[in-house]
């Protein structure tokens, strides 16, 4: 399974429009155009069809635990172990 199938199934699982897509992206702090995200979501033989790399994908995940739980404040132990 590749990434556009990964984030395929995801998008129709939790019936997210594109227009949601890029903003969960952009929760992650990664900016993709809506013609971009159409690209990643056409099946590998339709013409216009751009493999999804592994940037786009973990943007995706990561604005989407945002999106669900929100911003998750830093803990003073998490920046300690970040200057080590």
């Amino acid at each position: 399974m590749i990434n556009n199938d990964v984030l395929r199934s995801i998008r129709y699982a939790l019936d997210l429009g594109d227009a949601k897509v890029v903003e969960i992206i952009k929760l992650a702090g990664r900016d993709v155009a809506q013609s971009d995200l159409a690209s990643f979501l056409k099946k590998e033989d339709e013409e216009g069809f751009v493999e999804c790399d592994d940037e786009v994908m973990v943007s995706f995940l990561d604005g989407l635990i945002i999106h669900k739980r929100g911003k998750m404040e830093a803990r003073p132990e998490q920046d300690k172990n970040r200057n080590a």
